[in-house]
């Protein structure tokens, strides 16, 4: 299977919207997410209302996300079922919010993570 997502900053050029969408095909069809992590956990950013974990559709995007403010964190690969099965449940106990594929101004949608889990089953 090809990678339609290009290395380039042009994944980053798209919408929100539509990197949004991508996103939740990819998982539907079974494809992992990316974060970053460190010894003490996931990245989480506090934006006062929302605690934000940030996904991508590639290792390639989250580490050139992270590589300019958050040198210390390294990728973390969560595959498809664990996002849906483990991962969105908890963080939606934990209150947790899902930033999907935020472009290098951390512009993204934000979803709860039971929105999110919405969007994955419609």
């Amino acid at each position: 299977m090809s990678n339609p997502i290009p290395l380039d900053d042009t994944f980053y050029r798209l919408p929100s919207s539509e990197r949004y969408e991508h996103v939740i095909k990819l998982v539907k069809k079974g494809s992992s997410v990316w974060t970053l992590a460190d010894t003490e956990g996931c990245l989480i950013i506090d934006l006062g209302s929302d605690k934000v974990l940030p996904i991508w559709p590639t290792e390639a995007l989250a580490v050139a996300w992270g590589e300019k403010d958050y040198t210390g964190f390294n990728s973390l690969e969560i595959n498809a079922v664990d996002w849906a099965e483990k991962w969105l449940p908890g963080m939606q106990g934990d209150g947790f919010s899902v930033g999907i594929a935020p472009n290098f101004a951390g512009e993204c949608i934000v979803a709860s993570a039971e929105e999110h889990a919405a969007d994955l089953i419609r």
